[in-house]
């Protein structure tokens, strides 16, 4: 099998798991984003925090979870009354973090506090802060309380069709680099290419499910458009820093999850202020 018949194969696979746990309910959807959340932080554990201690690893990745699972459980109307304790215990993690460099060797102390903050903050956050984008007061009809897999599927749509159509155009009519010190090959055509599909691809959904006006989709599909971008520039800016091609092997022919969620971790915060704003 060769590596562009794995890379499909792999790929079909991502998105058909993506679609039928978004479109399944709350605890697929919540479950999907969890396993995210847990395979990045190991992903981002083995490039940015090799040297921690077993037990710093093990609370890096458990506290991650448990940040994402405190983050999305708010977004649940049943869970608004979370008990005060889930929160401060919420509010000791990042205290743990300090206080375990005092019982370690190490030179830059600050560096690994900062690696660890920083993974919290970039992966189960965002993710939480996905999970939340499919519980939106002004989208439920007649007080109905159901989570909204497909608006969070669309944000995945609309990514994939910034990133698709961006790579498309950059390859057909790219010549100015977009920002050559990150990533030589991102183009300002290929942008703006990925810019204008991806609204027309707000468009197509708007007429198929038009669950936000017209505008609103627009407005989605310009937002997801540039986060999108950046999102994947900072990941790109991560792995060039590290010298390094892919974040890890988990997919064949992607790389590892973080390769697959770069444009959405960022895309994640955009999204959830400007579905407030709505």
């Amino acid at each position: 099998m060769n590596n562009l018949t794995l890379r499909a194969i792999s790929g079909a696979l991502f998105v058909a798991l993506v679609v039928v746990c978004l479109l399944g309910g709350t605890w697929p959807a919540w479950g999907m984003l969890l396993l995210f959340s847990f395979l990045s932080l190991r992903e981002y554990q083995n490039l940015l925090l090799p040297n921690l201690s077993f037990i710093q690893k093990l609370l890096f990745i458990i506290s991650g979870c448990y940040l994402f699972a405190v983050l999305s459980f708010k977004q649940f109307m049943y869970y608004s009354e979370i008990p005060p304790v889930f929160y401060y215990v919420t509010l000791l993690l990042p205290v743990l973090v300090f206080i375990s460099e005092l019982f370690r060797k190490n030179a830059a102390p600050f560096d690994q506090i900062g690696r660890q903050l920083t993974g919290w903050i970039y992966i189960p956050v965002s993710l939480g802060l996905l999970f939340g984008t499919g519980y939106q007061p002004f989208l439920y009809v007649n007080g109905e309380i159901a989570y909204n897999g497909f608006l969070v599927l669309t944000i995945f749509i609309l990514i994939w069709s910034n990133d698709t159509f961006a790579y498309l155009t950059g390859r057909w009519l790219g010549k100015k680099t977009l920002f050559s010190r990150i990533s030589p090959k991102k183009t300002v055509e290929g942008s703006i290419g990925g810019l204008i599909l991806t609204i027309a691809s707000a468009i197509a959904i708007y007429y198929l499910h038009p669950q936000l006006t017209l505008i609103q989709y627009i407005l989605l599909a310009i937002t997801i458009s540039f986060s999108a971008t950046l999102g994947d520039l900072v990941e790109s800016m991560l792995k060039r820093s590290l010298d390094i091609k892919d974040s890890g092997n988990l997919i064949p022919g992607h790389g590892g999850i973080l390769d697959r969620l770069d444009a959405t971790l960022l895309t994640a915060w955009f999204v959830y202020f400007l579905l407030q704003i709505f």
